[in-house]
């Protein structure tokens, strides 16, 4: 019953967390020059599906008496994509930010990177998305998703550099 208590809470605490990153994002006046890149809200539900269906699974097993160490173990690992993809839409945990020339990085909420335009030498494709690498790095100063809302407006943006 505990386990339940806390997967409620939880989940209402997230949601209220996904309530106030649309109201940041609808607040922030972004423009043509002024976006931010991060995942859409779809993904948070759609890691509440999953992280309900496997903690569902295995209150059913509990109850039932047929959960096994091995099953719960199996079911943990299989609802920790679900955690991640509910946590990673919101607002500070990555993004990136582009303000005209700046663009700034953010991870975890305190791991913030600076970087420009005019310093990005080249991109690279792969098959998730975008390699982005600057003057001052040998190694790739970050990534952009290819399904991530505002990549058309950050591709805009670096066609002519690239």
């Amino acid at each position: 019953m505990k386990s339940l208590i806390t997967v409620v809470i939880v989940g209402v605490v997230l949601t209220f967390l996904e309530k106030q990153t649309l109201k940041r994002e609808k607040e922030s006046g972004m423009t043509e020059k002024k976006f931010l890149i991060k995942l859409s809200s779809g993904y948070f539900w759609l890691g509440l599906i999953g992280t309900i269906v496997g903690i569902g699974i295995m209150i059913w097993g509990k109850i039932e008496n047929e959960l096994t160490m091995e099953l719960a173990i199996i079911l943990a690992l299989a609802t920790i994509p679900g955690i991640l993809l509910m946590i990673d839409p919101l607002s500070g945990i990555w993004e990136v930010l582009v303000d005209q020339d700046d663009i700034t990085v953010t991870k975890c909420f305190i791991f913030k990177k600076q970087f420009q335009f005019s310093k990005i030498t080249h991109c690279k494709h792969t098959r998730g998305g975008w390699k982005v690498y600057v003057k001052e790095r040998k190694r790739k100063a970050f990534f952009v998703g290819g399904g991530i809302k505002s990549m058309k407006a950050f591709l805009k943006e670096i066609s002519p550099i690239d």
